[in-house]
């Protein structure tokens, strides 16, 4: 895998392809590996970029511990920039939804449109709920029983080498990394949560955007539409790895969404 360095941090990065860009983006104890299948489909007719978040995967950890979702955002966007893919589309599942819309939120000129996979962007509920478990998530001995917990039941119907792809790359992602990325839900105050829901589902009105609900929240959809109506929102039931499980419908939905794309 190529190298991009930054200030404080070594990212990696697969890239295939040419054409117009396509940033992958992965969630949270997860890896580039997650996009390879569908970099495999799509790299035939765009350049498609799919980096390690930091300390995730072979990218390093940040020299300055810095791991909030500003830094992260900076650094997607230093990459594009610096290896040149020009106005990308952003296209992120889970944690990755949120980073792609914290960069449409902060620099809306940067991608070309975004799409987010299986990640609520209104946080005020998901943070409610790890607040009530904190004591579990932050345990050293507990957090690795929570985390294979959370993974196991969102899995869905994957299998196979796709489900051992999964597991393996959260087992490799380090405690001190995995909660480092979701110190926010805990040190934010439920205002602050508020303002910053608000901020991301906001720019999903600021480009062109997909939403792709793989598990239903309820309300959900009303409250993408209340913020954006000009947002597309479709609903691929399936487990929370939606592009490996229904790749099919995934890439159907996606391919509408990128014709409509100005």
């Amino acid at each position: 895998m190529p190298l991009f360095e930054r200030p404080t941090v070594t990212l990696a990065y697969r890239e295939a392809g040419s054409g117009p860009p396509l940033v992958f983006l992965h969630g949270w104890c997860d890896s580039s590996a997650a996009w390879e299948p569908v970099i495999a489909r799509w790299s035939a007719r765009y350049r498609c970029i799919a980096p390690d978040m930091r300390g995730h995967g072979d990218s390093g950890f940040p020299r300055d511990h810095a791991v909030f979702p500003e830094a992260l955002a900076n650094d997607v966007v230093a990459l594009c920039r610096g290896i040149g893919a020009e106005r990308p589309v952003l296209i992120g599942h889970s944690f990755g939804g949120m980073l792609a819309a914290t960069i449409a939120a902060r620099e809306p000129t940067c991608p070309r449109a975004i799409v987010v996979i299986d990640q609520p962007l209104a946080l005020g509920p998901f943070a409610a709920q790890m607040r009530a478990l904190e004591p579990v998530i932050r345990g050293a001995d507990s957090h690795r029983t929570f985390r294979n917990g959370l993974f196991a039941s969102m899995i869905g119907g994957l299998g196979g080498d796709l489900r051992a792809g999964v597991e393996a790359r959260s087992a490799a992602t380090p405690n001190e990394v995995a909660l480092a990325f979701w110190a926010p839900l805990f040190e934010y105050s439920p205002a602050e949560v508020e303002a910053f829901s608000a901020r991301l589902l906001g720019a999903l009105a600021q480009v062109p955007s997909l939403v792709i609900e793989a598990v239903p929240q309820p309300g959900y959809r009303e409250e993408v539409a209340r913020a954006a109506p000009g947002a597309r929102f479709v609903e691929l039931p399936a487990g929370h790895w939606v592009h490996l499980e229904r790749p099919a419908d995934f890439d159907a939905a996606l391919e509408a969404f990128l014709a409509a794309v100005p």
